[in-house]
Formats: structure tokens, C-alpha cells, sequence
């Protein structure tokens, strides 16, 4: 089984905005989001994307007017980002998210970790010492914004543990998921039409069972108010707020 790191760079990068619905449509939803959030800077505002991927939370937040460090474990997803980028004010950063801090250089107004980054983590105890970082990293009155997948309140059975993804004339692309009590086994497969034939390929890796409301009560312990919880397109989005200082 590969590390989710080497999941994402020998298999999945590739194919990822593809796998997304093409990136147009990953950013333009992430535009609407952000909109119905209200996220609204200051000009010059500092946000730091954790996991950012190709960009789809990145350009629309710069584009609103912050000053985004983008960070991803994935090189080739982060030169997506970068030559989609143009003059925005964006600076990639190849690390682990788990290293923001020293990547930031003052406080942010905003910190956005979305699209299910917070379940590659390796652990539980990793997530909650995250959560405790972020707290500390944001600004007096800054936000913290995550989304999630629901991976607890049902777990699948049978064919339902199949998930087709996308599908085009040259490419198919399925999950399979493998529910256990703290994780789920993806597994990925893609089919690629090569010489008139269909090839099959093959990743898995391992995916945490993150429940919504400890991980709201890890933000509320650490002084962090939850301003807003929603769905969006199968995603828990959720918004919560650091006081402003007295």
C-alpha cells in the first residue's frame, strides 16, 4: 500500500483536475462558496491554503484580494497552480501541511484546509495537533475554514462501495472503499485506452473516519467560535472564528 504522499505523486497528479470535472468547474464552485461565505479581506490580507492541490481554493481567494501561501506535497500539482497563477499573488511551497507555520512568517487572516485534505492525515492525533496549531497560528478575529467528507454517519455495503468518478472516451475512473472502524481503504483505478485497448492501474492508500462534531469540539476548546456548517456538493463545509483581540 502507498503512503497517500506517494499516492498522489506516482499516480493521481496526473490525472487529478481531470478527475475533479475538468478545473474550470472545481474553481468557479469554490468562487460561489467563498462568495456565499462571505470571505471578504482586507487588501493584502494573509491566507494560507493547506493542501492546496492545483489551486481551486488558491485562485479564487486571490483573486478576492488575499495574499495566499499555497502549500502541497505534490510538485506537479503545485506547477499547475503556479502557471494558472499569473500575477495573483499566490507563493507555492512543496512540504507537508503539517509545517505551515514555518511557512507563513505572521499570522494569517485566513487559513482554508478543504476538498478532504484533513483525512490523508496520518492519524487522529495528528488532526487534533493541527487543529491546536491553526488556532494558534490565526490572527485575533482570522478564520479557519475545512471541509470534509462524511465518512461516519453511513458506511456503504456491497456494490455501494463502488463510486464511479468520471468517465470519458480515453479514461475511466473508479473508487473502491474498503469501510473499517477508524479508516477507509481507497482504492483507485483507473482505466486508460492505450492502442485501441483498455489498461487497468491500480493505487490504494488509507483515508481517516473523521467525525465533523469532535473535530468543531477540538476548535471550540481552543477559543474558536463555529459561525457557520453546511453542505456543499457532498462536502461539510465549516467556518469557524477566532475572537477578535480585546
Amino acid at each position: 500500500m502507498k503512503s497517500v504522499r506517494n499516492h498522489y505523486d506516482e499516480f493521481l497528479a496526473p490525472v487529478y483536475s481531470w478527475i475533479l470535472g475538468d478545473f474550470e468547474n472545481a474553481y468557479h464552485a469554490n468562487v460561489e462558496l467563498f462568495e456565499r461565505l462571505r470571505l471578504s479581506p482586507e487588501q493584502g490580507d494573509l491566507a494560507a491554503d493547506l493542501g492546496c492541490g492545483p489551486g481551486c481554493q488558491s485562485l479564487p481567494l486571490a483573486e478576492r484580494g488575499f495574499r495566499v501561501v499555497a502549500i502541497d506535497f505534490c510538485q506537479e500539482l503545485l506547477d499547475e497552480l503556479a502557471e494558472r497563477a499569473g500575477e495573483l499573488q499566490i507563493t507555492t511551497v512543496c512540504d507537508d501541511l503539517t509545517d505551515f507555520e514555518q511557512h507563513i512568517g505572521e499570522p494569517p487572516d485566513l487559513i482554508v484546509c478543504m476538498g478532504d485534505t484533513l483525512v490523508h492525515l496520518p492519524d487522529s492525533a495528528t488532526v487534533d495537533h493541527l487543529i491546536d496549531r491553526v488556532c494558534s497560528a490565526l490572527k485575533p478575529g482570522g478564520t479557519f475554514v475545512y471541509s470534509i467528507r462524511d465518512y461516519v454517519s453511513n458506511e456503504p455495503t456491497g456494490a455501494d462501495r463502488f463510486v464511479p468518478i468520471r468517465a470519458d472516451d480515453q479514461k475511466i475512473f473508479t473508487c473502491f472503499l474498503d469501510y473499517r472502524e477508524k479508516i477507509v481503504h481507497v482504492h483507485d483505478m483507473l482505466y486508460v485506452k492505450e492502442g485501441g485497448a483498455w489498461k487497468m492501474h491500480i493505487s490504494d492508500y488509507l483515508k481517516l473516519r473523521l467525525d465533523t462534531a469532535k473535530l468543531n469540539q477540538r476548535l471550540q476548546a481552543n477559543g474558536l467560535d463555529i459561525s457557520q456548517q453546511s453542505t456543499d456538493k457532498g462536502m461539510i463545509v465549516v467556518v469557524a472564528t477566532k475572537p477578535a483581540a480585546t
